[in-house]
């Protein structure tokens, strides 16, 4: 969360805002590695701003061992050359009398959707030190989001106060206005800071927040490198407490021991007059050769600053921008895909599709723009829409370090039994790249689940349950932990039917194979005795070639009430309550489509479908005796009487 000077640019905004509008004038774009500078001061200028953000982006990560190896997201920035400029694009901060007006603001938005604005004439030692804050936040977060609150902003404070000259960096430098706030006034307890989460007062009111700000910093600094690094150890060992599920109070008695003697010698570190910092190397500047510049069309800027009033919330501008800029070039990808979000935004989804899809005829090769007209397909329209998989194989083979892309193929290549190793590939990829992105892991435990693995996907479940704070998460680790069961049930029972099936099946043949002996046996019998009767008998001779009358099996006969019918495959197994008989009749076909079926109702003329249509009617059922015991017959013909 921003502190004061920028306590508005998370906020939804509420005020009038109809003089929003794209600032004028000549404007460029720098594209680095890893940022897109947009602005309107000099190419000069637009080219140092993207090079400064590259290195912090580089101090940061080279300073989280876990991190620094991993992709992170393109970022928009726009860099103006005045407040006057900075007013055009943020109206809100001015639209009030004695509202802060920012040097800069971090606004991150979904689907790696961050943008920045920054006035490069701002005044001041660190004048985008909130910027920096809240990139260290969104460097951070998909690694580890549950740290505690006040771990997560003295981190962001420590960090955010860094410089970068030409030759060495600086990181922990003594910020003036936290030192002044924590020597005018009290300090929070150190339990109560300990506890401090995101529905605190601490976090939320405005007389509270500074000094729990302050006071975060001022004891990260303390345990980070106060007293020449001697109570790193005893940070380190506090996280390692939590993460093994020690609560707060727990944790810090392990690692400070005695939390009165550490808040002491905490006031006491806020009244040195000097402070240790960390020295870096500088991180080595991007080549010029990396950094892209054009000028950008009309159209290209309304696109752009229609898409930034659209991330903070000012619908109405950003549509008049928006629509602008398709109708000034109609092939404009950016302008479709803005115009994509701000439908989501307004939860216009319909809308927000077609937007989408129109970017994506535009720039097929838009990962971005891919990935949301699958995911929006996907909830909104069909999870079996045949488009939603290329689109996400496109959108992971342009950008393989893309975890939703990742985590929504593997969900949809899960429910196919031929593509579950590359589906667990899928899913463990947007974990690897997002380890503390819970949704992914509830994704994975959906395809672990598809696949049939729910021992694994229990376990998981159970974890997420455990460890997960947000409502949002627990209720849909709660819903996959009742799938998981019901699906777990459903295989059993499936299985069972397929044994029993097997079992009926196996009896059935060696029925068929021991009547079809004793009826051969009873024949060849039968053959002696008649012609050992007639050897003595004179008559004429027995003509070979005459036709043989073979004697017919005939069919038994019962009528009754259908009172269950269970198909599997071509199998049918139909069970009848005959009045005069004190138990049910079992009959078995093993090919339902090769028996007989006739029906004098009107409603049930022409084909009959057993499955569904027997169940409840009284029939007359012609069968063939079985020998087995579980069976009363093997069935002929079915007329259904009413």
């Amino acid at each position: 969360m921003p502190r004061e000077v920028a306590a508005g640019a998370l906020a939804t905004f509420l005020l009038a805002v109809a003089a929003a509008g794209a600032p004028t004038g000549k404007w460029v774009e720098v594209r680095s590695p890893n940022f897109v500078v947009v602005s309107n001061a000099s190419e000069g200028q637009a080219r140092k701003t993207a090079v400064q953000f590259e290195q912090i982006r580089a101090l940061y990560r080279d300073s989280l061992s876990y991190v620094k190896n991993s992709p992170s997201p393109v970022i928009t920035i726009f860099a103006v050359k005045d407040e006057n400029s900075l007013r055009e694009l943020l109206p809100d901060f001015w639209a009030e009398k004695g509202h802060t007006h920012p040097a800069g603001i971090f606004q991150q938005g979904p689907y790696d959707q961050s943008q920045v604005a920054v006035n490069l004439s701002a005044p001041g030692e660190n004048p985008f030190e909130t910027v920096y804050h809240e990139y260290y936040h969104s460097v951070t977060v998909p690694y580890f989001p549950s740290l505690p609150t006040w771990v997560a902003e003295g981190m962001a404070d420590f960090f955010g106060n860094s410089e970068i000259a030409d030759k060495n960096a600086t990181v922990g430098i003594p910020n003036r206005a936290l030192l002044e706030e924590l020597r005018s006034q009290p300090l929070i307890p150190l339990p109560v800071l300990f506890k401090v989460d995101h529905n605190s007062p601490y976090y939320n009111e405005q007389k509270k927040v500074s000094i729990f700000y302050a006071e975060s910093w001022a004891l990260m600094h303390y345990l980070l490198i106060g007293d020449k690094q001697a109570h790193s150890a005893s940070f380190a060992a506090y996280l390692t407490a939590l993460n093994q599920g020690a609560t707060q109070e727990e944790a810090a008695a392990k690692a400070f021991g005695d939390i009165r003697k550490l808040q002491e010698r905490l006031v006491a570190y806020i009244q040195n007059s000097s402070f240790l910092v960390f020295p870096y190397p500088a991180p080595a500047k991007v080549a010029e050769s990396s950094l892209v510049t054009r000028t950008l069309t009309p159209a290209e800027v309304d696109a752009y600053s229609g898409g930034f009033l659209a991330l903070h919330r000012q619908f109405e501008p950003a549509q008049s921008l928006l629509k602008e800029a398709a109708q000034l070039d109609p092939k404009l990808a950016l302008a479709q895909r803005n115009l994509g979000f701000l439908h989501y935004f307004r939860n216009e989804r319909a809308d927000a599709l077609a937007a989408f899809s129109a970017a994506v005829a535009l720039d097929p090769q838009d990962p971005l723009t891919r990935y949301l007209r699958a995911q929006l397909t996907f909830d909104d329209v069909s999870q079996s829409d045949p488009q939603i998989e290329p689109d996400l194989r496109q959108a992971v083979a342009v950008k393989p370090g893309f975890a939703d892309a990742n985590a929504l193929l593997a969900v949809c290549l899960a429910r196919e039994n031929d593509k579950s190793a590359e589906a667990l590939a899928f899913g463990r990829k947007a974990i690897e790249l997002q380890p503390g992105n819970l949704n992914f892991q509830l994704a994975y435990t959906e395809v672990l689940a598809h696949l049939h693995r729910y021992n694994d996907a229990e376990a998981l479940g159970r974890r997420l349950l455990a460890t997960a704070t947000d409502d949002g998460i627990r209720n849909a680790a709660d819903q996959m932990l009742i799938y998981i069961t019901k699906a777990r049930d459903y295989d059993a029972h499936q299985r069972e039917m397929q044994e029993e099936a097997a079992a009926r099946t196996n009896a059935l043949a060696a029925a068929q194979v021991e009547q079809a002996t004793e009826r051969a046996e009873t024949n060849a019998a039968e053959s002696n005795k008649s012609a050992s009767d007639k050897l003595p008998e004179a008559g004429p001779a027995v003509d070979p070639n005459a036709p043989v009358l073979k004697r017919r099996v005939g069919a038994n006969e019962i009528i009754g009430i259908v009172i269950q019918v269970t198909c599997n495959g071509p199998e049918m197994e139909v069970t009848t309550k005959v009045s005069d008989r004190p138990a049910p009749l079992v009959f078995h076909a093993n090919d339902r489509t090769r028996i007989g079926y006739a029906t004098t109702l009107a409603g049930m003329q022409g084909k009959i479908e057993p499955c569904s249509q027997l169940k409840g009617h009284t029939a007359k059922i012609d069968f063939i005796a079985s020998e087995a015991k579980w069976l009363d017959g093997e069935l002929a013909r079915i007329e259904i009487e009413k």
